[in-house]
């Protein structure tokens, strides 16, 4: 009979075990399980090369969300358009928590279209920033001032719409195709002149 006693404490103890493990898993993954995400999405005229689904979106170096996906706007929009006449821009939707940029105490509340347009309008922009030497890239999001112009887009995005900013590494390769073409006219006119006089 004390066997069987013990038999049953024993298994008591292993359910009891296994149901507290149990609840303390669900309180302490509750945060992330629980937690509302908003999803935002911006369109890139460029390479998105180093940028993979699970990359970072930061704002001010903070992590505020994460990529979850990275297509092409023609894919998703334009599609009664041929191919030829569709935008070719790189889609990129990103997966925020909203506590961690305003939410609705803000000025701007990022998860409503009203509210991501009024911070845009501000100059709010998601930039493609390399991450050191790894050829690895992440997302940044913060406020350009004087706000840039947008890319143009024909149609309305299912998704709360951040537009982007050119990334500091074209900016750079722009500036530099700039500087060449401008010492290119420079040494052609003085060639010019040269031969002509």
């Amino acid at each position: 009979m004390s066997q069987k006693a013990n038999y049953f404490k024993l298994g008591l103890f292993v359910i009891g075990a296994l149901v507290a493990g149990i609840v303390v898993i669900l309180v302490i993954g509750s945060g992330r399980w629980f937690e509302r995400k908003s999803t935002i999405e911006s369109y890139f005229n460029e390479s998105v090369q180093g940028l993979d689904i699970g990359s970072k979106l930061k704002y001010r170096g903070v992590v505020i969300g994460e990529v979850t996906k990275i297509s092409f706007t023609y894919v998703v929009y334009q599609q009664d358009l041929p191919m030829s006449q569709r935008f070719r821009y790189v889609l990129v939707e990103s997966q925020i928590n909203p506590r961690l940029v305003g939410g609705r105490a803000a000025t701007g509340d990022l998860t409503t279209h009203d509210g991501a347009k009024a911070e845009v309008e501000r100059g709010l922009r998601i930039r493609l920033t390399p991450q050191g030497i790894t050829g690895t890239s992440f997302l940044e999001l913060d406020y350009v001032d004087p706000p840039p112009a947008t890319l143009p887009i024909a149609w309305t995005p299912n998704n709360v719409y951040i537009p982007s900013t050119p990334s500091t590494v074209s900016q750079f390769v722009n500036a530099a195709s700039d500087i060449i073409d401008d010492c290119t006219g420079s040494t052609s006119r003085a060639r010019s002149r040269t031969s002509t006089g």
